[in-house]
């Protein structure tokens, strides 16, 4: 576990899967840490977000997988770089099994800085390959949800400042892209109000609610506000058909494979399209 700290936040990052696994201001613990009801933290979500059909995939005409579920980000083992007293490079080693499952030479690091009471999470990505890397990405963090002794998780809300024309993107049962949107009714102008209820079918995918997600209630002060830029989807998570104290709001930059047929990584239209070099 590497350490990160500055007057404000102390953040520690797990070399297994470059996990967030606390993210600590003034005696608040934001990150969500009971290990019996969902058993991780602030995965990585690398090259897909989401499933696959069949864990498998295509590129160049030819299979291959399996994947699990967001790729293998989560799972692998990270060499940490410490850059200063706040600041930690996590570089991904690509093991052999990776190696066999991705038709890519690639580099893959995520950089954790503090700066105030901001945390920045950079994914950075690099083709050593002599061919186009196709790929998507995205955060999975879960956050205590109360944040103060006394409330529940009824009493929050997740606001979208930017929001406009919000959509929720239709999955199928097993949770892979069925192509469709629809309006998201559960959205009262700018803001949705938590239940657990609301993630009964798993995940709610949107699209149009800008680049901003803000995590508060009216019965308290301390709230997160989670920032993703560049990225066209966020969703919203916590362990189905449960009463679980705690909600990831997870910028992806593309949807989960489609339940009709294995992707092609060529023609999957939200993909990330990295260059040779």
């Amino acid at each position: 576990m590497v350490t990160i700290k500055n007057a404000f936040l102390t953040a520690r990052i797990d070399e297994n899967g470059s996990q967030l696994s606390s993210l600590v201001s003034g005696g608040t613990e934001y990150i969500f840490n009971n290990m019996e009801i969902w058993p991780k933290h602030a995965p990585v979500l690398f090259p897909f977000a989401g499933r696959l059909l069949e864990q498998k995939f295509k590129y160049n005409g030819k299979e291959y997988g399996p994947v699990e579920v967001h790729g293998f980000a989560p799972y692998a083992k990270y060499e940490a770089q410490i850059d200063a007293e706040n600041s930690v490079t996590m570089k991904m080693i690509a093991s052999e099994e990776i190696k066999k499952i991705w038709p890519f030479d690639f580099d893959f690091s995520v950089n954790f800085k503090l700066e105030d009471h901001t945390l920045f999470i950079t994914y950075i990505v690099k083709n050593n390959d002599t061919k186009t890397m196709y790929y998507g990405m995205g955060s999975h963090p879960g956050f205590n949800v109360p944040l103060t002794n006394g409330l529940r998780f009824e009493d929050y809300y997740v606001e979208f400042p930017e929001a406009k024309d919000v959509k929720t993107n239709v999955m199928s049962k097993s949770c892979l892209s069925t192509g469709r949107q629809e309006p998201f009714n559960e959205i009262e102008g700018t803001k949705v109000h938590l239940k657990h209820n609301l993630f009964d079918n798993d995940a709610v995918i949107l699209s149009g609610t800008g680049s901003r997600a803000i995590i508060k209630t009216d019965k308290d002060t301390k709230s997160i506000t989670v920032d993703y830029p560049d990225t066209q989807y966020v969703a919203l998570w916590h362990k189905p058909k449960t009463e679980a104290p705690f909600l990831c709001v997870e910028p992806w930059t593309s949807l989960p494979g489609s339940d009709i047929e294995i992707q092609e990584l060529e023609k999957k239209a939200d993909y990330n399209v990295l260059e040779s070099g």
